[in-house]
């Protein structure tokens, strides 16, 4: 039977790392963030919600382009841990499923994202957490089932799930994904150059 599933996009980082805004760089002609907004809406989901920082008017706005609603985030500084919460917050409670992406992997392959979703959907169980691994290490996005909602809502910190993860390996179902572009991310400058120039290689759209 199709599970219903959520998405939540995690698009309210401080960029330590990067030291500026990077969600609105340009990539492909595109801000950055337009590259994930469109990968979520290649797939049907039962509700969709991006978590967003500053500056807050443009990020709104892009969703919006989108149709994608949005949620600000005033606590972010205090780690990704409060973006989760806040998003299960807004999040329609009759869900089975909710796959949680980040807002900084442009190349994510909407096939990965049908992937994860048929996979929860087969296993049938909304104790089952998803997870993509690429070359044996565990990647994003990652869906939980709705059995671990409230476990989500409670953590702290700069953290997603992983947590969850390293301690219920009986439920974790891993997907081996070969492809490495939907895994590539935007954590410093030299990431954001390298993803410009596989994008200038394999021009999107």
């Amino acid at each position: 039977m199709k599970k219903r599933i959520g998405a939540v996009i995690l698009a309210a980082g401080t960029a330590r790392r990067m030291g500026r805004q990077k969600l609105l760089l340009p990539l492909g002609g595109q801000p950055l963030l337009a590259h994930v907004l469109q990968a979520v809406l290649a797939l049907a989901w039962k509700d969709c919600i991006a978590v967003i920082g500053e500056p807050e008017a443009e990020l709104a706005a892009l969703c919006g382009q989108y149709s994608i609603r949005t949620v600000v985030n005033p606590d972010r500084q205090t780690g990704q841990s409060s973006s989760v919460r806040l998003a299960l917050s807004h999040l329609s409670n009759e869900l089975d499923g909710i796959l949680f992406l980040l807002g900084d992997q442009p190349l994510l392959s909407p096939l990965l994202l049908k992937a994860l979703t048929e996979r929860f959907s087969e296993l049938g169980d909304n104790r089952s957490i998803v997870v993509p691994y690429f070359q044996g290490r565990r990647r994003n996005p990652v869906l939980f089932g709705s059995s671990w909602r409230s476990q989500l809502a409670a953590l702290q910190g700069d953290q997603g799930g992983r947590e969850l993860i390293e301690k219920n390996p009986q439920w974790v179902n891993r997907i081996v994904w070969e492809e490495e572009q939907s895994f590539l991310d935007a954590d410093t400058w030299e990431d954001y150059e390298l993803l410009k120039k596989i994008s200038s290689l394999y021009p999107f759209g």
